[in-house]
């Protein structure tokens, strides 16, 4: 039986106790400050990379393409990671994969294997970003890691797709991703990189930590307004040097 969605557009999160981070899991209409923070620490990521291109900053501001995302906050409401889902899909060619490889031939190959999921359902993960300040970093990154996918559960699908730099690859493969093999690796961005085509499976991401997590956020029942996210206090932005400079996953 194929997963139900268990998100209901509410405000959910848990503590972390491993990395000291508080995970939320929001709509950016629910949250729009945390969704604002999330955004300029992004794009400060990418841009430190020089590949603030691959964000589509303008594209995604409005969040009306982003189902969820998770932000990772500090208890002074600072936002040090996170990622964004988007789907669920009802076609392949609607994953942003796609169009990361130039070949046509590829294209289509990806499309054709991605419609294969469509029917147990498929959604997708894209601008995750860890902060490089961040107290914890390797923890964090471990964290916002394992959350990336618990988005399956939430929008209640099967399957996760994902794009990701050579450079990122090990660290999804030890939350479960597996390597599309069929595809090769394109520079995307740029051709400073290998991207990759990887895939979740909810199937092979059971563990008891997982349930542990995805059971705190359930009955968290958050009310919109997540509580570290005083509507008075300015927003704490990278742009504005509050944070370190951030590294970036893609």
């Amino acid at each position: 039986m194929d997963p139900q969605p268990l998100f209901t557009r509410r405000t959910l999160d848990f503590w972390d106790e491993d990395s000291g981070y508080h995970f939320v899991a929001a709509t950016p209409q629910g949250e729009p400050e945390l969704w604002a923070q999330f955004l300029d620490g992004a794009r400060a990521a990418y841009r430190r990379f020089g590949a603030e291109g691959a964000l589509e900053y303008d594209s995604i501001r409005d969040g009306r393409s982003t189902a969820l995302f998770f932000a990772a906050v500090t208890t002074a409401g600072v936002v040090q990671g996170g990622s964004r889902a988007l789907g669920p899909y009802g076609s392949g060619r609607q994953s942003h994969a796609v169009l990361e490889w130039t070949d046509p031939d590829i294209r289509a190959r990806i499309a054709r294997i991605l419609d294969a999921y469509v029917p147990h359902g498929l959604i997708e993960v894209k601008s995750t970003w860890v902060g490089s300040g961040a107290v914890r970093r390797s923890a964090l990154s471990a964290g916002v890691a394992r959350t990336l996918t618990y988005s399956m559960e939430l929008l209640g699908t099967r399957y996760l797709v994902a794009t990701s730099a050579s450079t990122a690859v090990a660290r999804w493969q030890e939350a479960g991703a597996e390597i599309v093999d069929e595809i090769p690796p394109c520079p995307y961005p740029d051709d400073r990189y290998r991207t990759y085509l990887i895939v979740w499976d909810v199937e092979r991401c059971r563990s008891e930590r997982r349930s542990r997590e995805l059971e705190k956020l359930l009955a968290s029942d958050g009310a919109p307004g997540f509580p570290y996210m005083s509507s008075l206090l300015p927003l704490r932005s990278l742009e504005r040097g509050d944070l370190e400079e951030s590294d970036g996953e893609m």
